[in-house]
């Protein structure tokens, strides 16, 4: 557990600097250290041999100096703990050395103990009353006969203390190549001896650590494995999809990474540069994950990364790399040591994630709370795990092992996520694709199979169009002599009402005669001139109405004379709402006089601040009378279905620069779908079944003659507002 955390942090050196806690206060009696409960460290009860104060140190070599009775009081006494640079001076340490110490067996102390190395030390023989105990490797003040061994992780064999007693402890260690191999780990001081000693309760806890690491480790490589796969197939699969390639990529170093921890932790060989090898190929990845985990983000979030993370892909392997080699030629070893480069290269790769988690905030990708929360979750459960495991000293190992496996697998099942989100949502646009899709290929069908039929149809409409034509000369005539009994009804009623005007003078002036001599025999004169004065009025009033609706009749006469005839074709100046009006009664009677009429309700809002517009009338007439029919006729679809009060309003507005007409029914609506398709040629809808497409066609043809537009607007409640705008 605390191995992970060691490389996580880049602590490349050995795995015990990190995790050692300092023991209580050394207790000597003479020249002898006491051994009691309160010197021994960690929930394990372990003491690190090499963190002691009091050794002594010899740098001669004799198999004698493991004996209990050896005078060593000319020895060199340390005054700090090996586990210390500089522990001995570099002017007696030339590779190899003797270490001793007496130590007296407190009561609380553990009567038995079992030793265990770790990695990052030379080669050791630890001896106990001139008794070898453990031995790890070949230790020589020769470097030809060194012998390097890797760490044990297993358990040694029991040694057992008696309270009370007093024993020798001697050590014969060496280490002469550390140089040449600190290239590929930060090792520990060269006098750490890396062995530590704990009591038989710690065996059992330290076998369930094993193998709940086995268990975790297992499963992270399980998951990181499927996921790798998984996105390798559909990177495979969909060529122009790189996510994929992306996600696949960090999952694939994370779990080489977990892949290294676990062989370094399971293997088991006598060979101490195959050891140092792992460990390096370990740390060469983690520092890759580090610097290509920002521009992943940037890329799975698509959103552009800077330059600066670009190249910010080798730094963390540049700075171990150089960091290694520092160390090695033994320049500024403090300095490289310390946990500063380690810390600045994870702060540099929390920000880059971050910045990358900004630009798709900004950019508003969806979904990219799901990558906030893998990526933030990442140091939070690091930050965890350092405080449960070191600073607090918590051993919870269900705990422990959940924030492992979640720190190794949280960011790669977090992009996974993401983008099967992001292939789901793809996926239901796909769907809604090939469905409207082939809603079109299927339209598109119809529309091929009633082409002919159209064209067919519009041949027959042209010849309509000449019968029309026709027609039209023949209302003409027929409108030419209605004119002509119009004009003598109109004349003739204006006649009569200036002759009732008179007569009604005359009958009123007998009345005034008569009333200044009264007489009672002329009583019943002046009733009967009275009531002959009351029908004068009342057949004035019908001669008025007979000649509005006279003077009516010929306005409509006149409006199908000019409609008939070819005309100009020149702009001329004329009442815009005067035209408006007239044409849409026109219409409106028109529909009325079909064999399907309707009663509609039209309202007029004309605009009174409009005067007279430029227009080409017989053609902007037909604009008018084509729009209401269409009204006519959507109105009258609606009605087969539904019962509702029909409606017709027509409204013109100036604005700026100019002349608005709207006319808006309550019929039936247009779909969005078709409401510019609706202008076109040939296009039929509900809103009319013969020749609505060519008429509003032939409409929006003449607006643009006039250099307008014809818009089109939905209106709640179903219905559709036609908007003709004039420049």
């Amino acid at each position: 557990m605390k191995i992970l955390i060691f490389l996580l942090l880049l602590q490349t050196g050995s795995y015990t600097v990190m995790a050692q806690n300092s023991p209580g206060q050394s207790e000597f009696t003479g020249d002898v250290l006491l051994f009691h409960d309160s010197i021994t460290t960690g929930e394990l009860k372990e003491i690190h041999l090499s963190s002691l104060k009091g050794w002594k140190f010899s740098p001669k070599n004799d198999p004698s100096f493991s004996s209990k009775d050896l005078d060593d009081s000319k020895w060199i006494t340390i005054s700090k703990p090996l586990s210390e640079e500089g522990a001995v001076p570099d002017s007696l340490w030339n590779g190899f050395g003797w270490f001793r110490m007496k130590v007296k067996i407190d009561s609380s102390f553990s009567s038995s103990v079992t030793f265990q190395s770790y990695p990052g030390s030379g080669a050791v023989e630890l001896y106990i009353n001139d008794s070898l105990v453990l031995k790890r490797g070949n230790p020589s003040p020769n470097a030809a006969a060194q012998k390097l061994q890797p760490a044990n992780f297993s358990v040694g064999e029991w040694y057992r203390f008696k309270p009370g007693e007093t024993y020798q402890l001697a050590m014969k260690y060496s280490f002469h190549n550390i140089r040449d191999l600190s290239f590929f780990m930060l090792m520990n001081p060269v006098t750490d001896v890396g062995i530590h000693m704990f009591p038989p309760k710690s065996l059992d806890k330290i076998i369930e650590e094993e193998h709940t690491m086995q268990i975790v480790f297992n499963s992270a490589g399980i998951i990181l494995f499927m996921v790798m796969v998984l996105h390798l197939f559909f990177f495979l699969k969909i060529k122009n999809d790189r996510n994929n390639f992306w996600i696949f990529l960090i999952t694939f170093l994370v779990f080489i990474f977990a892949l290294l921890i676990n062989i370094n932790n399971r293997i088991n060989s006598n060979n101490y540069n195959l050891e140092l090898g792992l460990l390096f190929i370990t740390q060469v990845t983690l520092t890759i994950v580090m610097g290509i985990l920002p521009l992943v983000l940037h890329k799975v979030l698509e959103v552009k990364a800077g330059i600066f993370w670009k190249i910010y892909t080798i730094v963390p392997f540049t700075v171990f790399m150089g960091v290694s080699l520092i160390y090695s030629q033994n320049i500024l070893s403090s300095i490289v040591k310390s946990e500063s480069p380690p810390v600045l290269l994870i702060l540099f790769t929390l920000l880059g994630g971050i910045v990358a988690l900004v630009k798709a905030h900004k950019s508003k990708r969806r979904d990219m709370s799901i990558v906030a929360a893998s990526f933030l979750g990442f140091p939070i459960l690091l930050l965890v795990a350092i405080i449960s495991f070191e600073a607090l000293d918590i051993g919870g190992l269900l705990l422990g092992a959940l924030i492992i496996l979640s720190i190794l697998t949280v960011i790669p099942i977090g992009l996974s996520l993401f983008q099967a989100k992001r292939f789901l949502r793809l996926h239901n646009q796909m769907d809604l694709l090939v469905e409207n899709r082939t809603g079109e290929l299927e339209q598109a069908m119809q529309n091929l199979q009633r082409s002919n039929e159209d064209l067919k149809a519009a041949q027959d409409q042209l010849v309509q169009q000449e019968k029309l034509a026709s027609l039209g000369q023949l209302t003409a005539g027929i409108a030419h002599e209605i004119k002509n009994p119009l004009n003598f009804v109109t004349n003739f009623s204006d006649l009569c009402i200036e002759l009732i005007a008179e007569a009604k003078a005359e009958v009123q002036a007998l009345m005034t005669t008569e009333n200044k001599t009264p007489d009672p025999e002329n009583a019943k004169d002046n009733g009967i001139l009275r009531t002959l004065k009351e029908l004068l009025i009342t057949v004035e009033g019908n001669l008025e109405k007979i000649y509005e609706h006279g003077n009516r009749a010929d306005g409509i006469v006149k409006s199908m004379l000019l409609h008939s005839r070819g005309g100009s074709g020149k702009f001329q100046p004329v009442m815009f709402n005067a035209l408006v009006e007239e044409y849409v009664r026109l219409a409106y009677h028109g529909m009325r006089a079909s064999p399907n009429p309707i009663d509609i309700q039209i309202v007029f809002d004309l605009d009174s601040s409009i005067d007279e517009v430029s227009l080409i009338t017989e053609d902007f007439s037909r604009v008018i009378l084509n729009l209401c029919n269409n009204a006519f006729d959507a109105i009258r679809e609606k009605l087969k279905t539904e019962s509702f009060s029909p409606r017709l309003e027509v409204k013109t507005f100036k604005t700026e620069d100019s002349i608005i007409l709207e006319i808006i029914d309550n019929g039936t609506g247009i779909p969005d779908d078709i409401k510019e398709k609706i202008l076109q040629p040939f296009f039929t809808t509900k809103r009319g079944t013969d020749g609505t497409g060519l008429g509003l066609s032939i409409t929006n043809d003449i607006v643009k003659a006039h250099g307008g537009s014809i818009g089109i607007e939905s209106v709640p409640g179903e219905g559709a507002k036609f908007i003709v705008k004039i420049q």
